[in-house]
């Protein structure tokens, strides 16, 4: 009975040290992914990487296809998402679609920061090119891509012209010219100012949830360092016992988030792709979301990289304790046989 404070003490630490381990886990990863995840900065990198920038011109072509399709202008009816993609490409240059590609980003983290209510990415450059001189431009090299007209769709195009999409001769290309101007001003001035990312509707309250859970995300390194004070508290009685007691702790939470940060990116890109379906009114257009998840899996890997090698120095620490540890044990030893050795020469 007189051995059942040291057991409960005992147990208690080692109580304190498997808690210790579970919150180690839990702030390396909540606390790299609030650090970098909702840094627009951090996705410079991957946009590049997956050639995002590349692939928006295809992306947005899918967007404004879905959206010209109630349009009645009989040209635009004929535009494909691959058409509107084209047409893009031609307008706008390579530093104008980064710029709305890092826009739109932008918008996106500011609206998880809680800085908007409504983050939008601007169609403004395309609508101004689009009814300009470089509009009609994009739009004759689209038609001189196709295949030449047949008689029966020639018949149609003089008859009204954008009914079907062919390459005419020259003349009557020269002839539909103006009608094709009219037409494409009347498509910049139907396309919206901006698409919005929010889902009409949706109710805000998951961005309020999301608020709350950042801030925890921020205070989980403190949970491990209340775990490491009980373990001190209950079972440290000398040096050796302290880097016994905090070595085998920090080598097994560190082997773990090393493990699991190097490999775990797939199971927290599904968990967070999961969380902003269900709890936040953002919505990605489904032509975005192949390139989404690739850009959110490779920002994941950086963001939990550095994860991975804070683990391996918390399992050095823990290793390097534990051998001292066992040295200074060793040392111990050491002396009690001489000590004893000597006892026995003197007798």
């Amino acid at each position: 009975m007189k051995h059942l404070p040291g057991l409960l003490a005992r147990a208690s630490a080692v109580l304190c040290a498997a808690f210790f381990i579970l919150t180690t886990l839990a702030a390396l990863f909540f606390f790299n992914l609030e650090e970098r995840a909702f840094d627009p900065n951090t996705y410079e990198q991957a946009l590049v990487k997956e050639n995002f920038y590349q692939s928006l011109p295809f992306l947005l072509g899918q967007v404004l296809a879905n959206d010209a399709r109630a349009n009645n202008i009989p040209f635009v009816q004929q535009l494909t998402g691959e058409h509107w993609a084209t047409i893009i490409q031609t307008l706008l240059p390579p530093e104008q679609l980064r710029s709305m590609t890092e826009e739109a980003i932008t918008q996106v983290f500011a609206y998880l920061n809680d800085e908007t209510d409504d983050p939008q990415i601007s169609l403004l450059p395309i609508k101004q090119r689009l009814s300009s001189s470089a509009g009609l431009d994009a739009a004759i090299s689209l038609i001189h891509a196709q295949p030449d007209c047949t008689i029966e769709e020639l018949g149609q195009m003089i008859a009204s012209f954008g009914q079907v999409l062919c390459n005419p001769p020259q003349e009557v290309l020269a002839l539909a010219k103006p009608i094709l101007q009219t037409q494409l001003s009347l498509i910049a001035a139907s396309l919206p100012d901006r698409i919005s990312f929010i889902n009409p509707g949706a109710p805000p309250q998951g961005l309020r949830n999301l608020s709350a859970i950042r801030i925890f995300m921020r205070i989980t390194p403190l949970l491990p360092l209340a775990f490491l004070f009980g373990i001190t508290i209950f079972a440290v009685r000398s040096f050796k016992g302290w880097l016994a007691w905090w070595g085998l702790p920090f080598l097994i939470a560190g082997l773990a988030g090393a493990l699991l940060a190097f490999n775990g990116a797939p199971f927290f890109e599904s968990a967070l792709e999961n969380y902003v379906s269900t709890h936040t009114p953002l919505t990605i257009p489904p032509e975005f979301s192949g390139t989404v998840r690739a850009v959110v899996n490779d920002v994941l890997q950086r963001i939990f990289a550095p994860a991975g090698w804070q683990a391996l120095a918390m399992a050095g620490i823990g290793l390097g304790m534990i051998v001292a540890a066992l040295l200074i044990s060793r040392h111990e030893k050491n002396q009690r046989v001489q000590r004893s050795e000597a006892k026995t020469q003197i007798f």
